[in-house]
């Protein structure tokens, strides 16, 4: 096991395990930085350099396609990428867990127990509050053990990238570690594969209960798995597609080794907090109406109630379930929102997970990429006209990103800002990703000064380094 020390020196052994995890030789070099940067916090609050220490790879995600369709069964299309939460850990023989970040100057020491409370004013330590409140609760058999976790952090804020979802990952993969909740009577009775570990996750963070594991009120949002599965699961040179409800892995889908994505952080930030919360709410609402007004239409039970489920109901029959919806409202039902806006969730939603996903992974098989670009291309415009999530600063981009000759781009992530991804030719990934830049600052200056532009490719998902070093 890596020391406090080798970690803050920045040890061979250290970047050897990262390259070995499946990073690439610059994400690797990033990393081994952030690593570095963690470990000091520790070393400067007094932690003994060779103290042995645990090191967790925690990766962002791009939602290549798949918008706002996990939370209602649907498909998505997926990649980690290298920007990351890099986390260094040192056991604890007591309850406590002390959470240190190289972005504050303050540290946070958590008592574990379901009596946990965030701190008030959206402190930065309240997603990991939550995380460990929620896993305290569920599997406190056994007794529970905490540990000192220095954080340090290059995913751009609230730009999309899933730094909220890659916390919770965080937090179980270490508390986890020290404690074995996966070999507790509790976790084995309700988590029998992978796939219900990254669904256990999304419940962690939205609040619902999983099986037998209670729930809380989580961190107020709506949204599904979709994060959580592309954190744990993804790996190096694929796209991963999934449905959900519960989280299935359809397909594993190698991405062409000459391109390359760039992503346009917008800087206009992507916030799950105030006025935004309910406006990302207000998409898994509708879709949830919209499924309701259906079975209410049809007089049929569907269980789970949600629109991947309606359609199976409707053998696949997009009119059947306009149809459904309608009758709800002509035998006088009523609804949180009108007719017309189900019906054109819904229509996002088919068109999304039913026709432009599975469309989009034959042509990328079969290197069409004029279908490939017509595809993002129709994802990209009913974000705009039926999710109404976007806004100029993210239609800009992806428009831009076409005219400079991305092969296809689409805004990804919950909306109302966030970032935007470009596909493109490997070998002339850095000049377009030059005039793609200088075209969003010359057009949004004030947001541009917060904005980011990278070069990626699709990574591994999360992953600790002193299991990779022990391999």
């Amino acid at each position: 096991m890596p020391t406090i020390g080798e970690f803050a020196a920045s040890d061979v052994a250290v970047y050897d395990a990262l390259i070995k995890g499946g990073l690439a030789e610059r994400p690797a070099r990033e990393k081994l930085v952030l690593f570095a940067e963690a470990a000091a916090v520790l070393e400067k609050d007094g932690v003994p350099s060779g103290t042995p220490a645990k090191g967790f790879f925690v990766p962002g995600r791009v939602e290549v396609l798949g918008k706002h369709t996990d939370y209602a069964g649907g498909r998505s299309l997926l990649m980690a990428v290298s920007k990351s939460f890099c986390v260094v850990t040192v056991d604890r023989d007591d309850d406590k867990c002390r959470f240190f970040s190289t972005h504050a100057d303050d540290q946070v020491t958590l008592t574990m127990g379901p009596e946990i409370e965030p701190i008030a004013g959206g402190h930065w330590t309240n997603y990991p509050a939550t995380a460990v409140k929620r896993l305290s609760t569920n599997f406190s058999e056994g007794g529970l053990l905490g540990v000192d976790m220095s954080i340090a952090c290059d995913i751009p804020v609230a730009s999309g990238l899933s730094s909220s979802s890659a916390i919770f990952c965080g937090v179980w993969l270490a508390l986890n570690a020290r404690n074995g909740f996966d070999s507790r009577d509790a976790f084995k009775a309700n988590i029998t594969s992978p796939e219900d570990l990254m669904e256990y996750l999304g419940c962690n963070e939205n609040g619902q209960n999983f099986k037998g594991l209670k729930g809380d009120k989580g961190v107020g949002t709506f949204g599904g798995s979709e994060d959580h599965t592309a954190i744990m699961s993804c790996t190096s040179g694929n796209l991963h597609l999934y449905s959900y409800c519960p989280t299935l892995n359809e397909a594993v889908l190698p991405f062409p080794d000459d391109l390359v994505f760039v992503i346009g952080v917008s800087g206009s930030i992507a916030e799950k907090t105030g006025d935004k919360m309910q406006d990302y709410n207000d998409a898994a609402l509708l879709a949830k109406e919209a499924a309701r007004t259906y079975i209410a239409g049809v007089k049929r039970d569907i269980n789970p109630p949600h629109l991947a489920n309606v359609i199976k109901d409707a053998k696949g029959d997009a009119e059947v379930v306009r149809r459904g919806i309608a009758a709800h409202f002509a035998a006088g039902g009523e609804a949180m929102f009108d007719e017309t806006a189900l019906i054109r969730r819904f229509d996002q939603f088919f068109a999304e997970s039913e026709e432009i996903i599975p469309d989009f992974v034959a042509s990328l098989k079969s290197r069409d990429m004029a279908k490939v670009s017509a595809l993002v291309d129709k994802s990209q415009a009913l974000t705009d006209t039926h999710l109404n999530n976007q806004v100029p600063e993210t239609v800009f981009l992806a428009k831009s990103a076409r005219e400079v000759g991305a092969v296809a781009a689409s805004a990804f992530g919950a909306g109302f800002g966030g970032s935007v991804w470009a596909c493109v030719p490997k070998d002339s990934a850095e000049g377009f990703m030059s005039e793609w830049q200088a075209r969003y600052l010359a057009a949004y200056p004030k947001a541009g000064k917060q904005s980011e532009f990278f070069i990626d490719s699709p990574g591994p998902g999360a992953f600790e380094l002193g299991a990779v070093v022990a391999k």
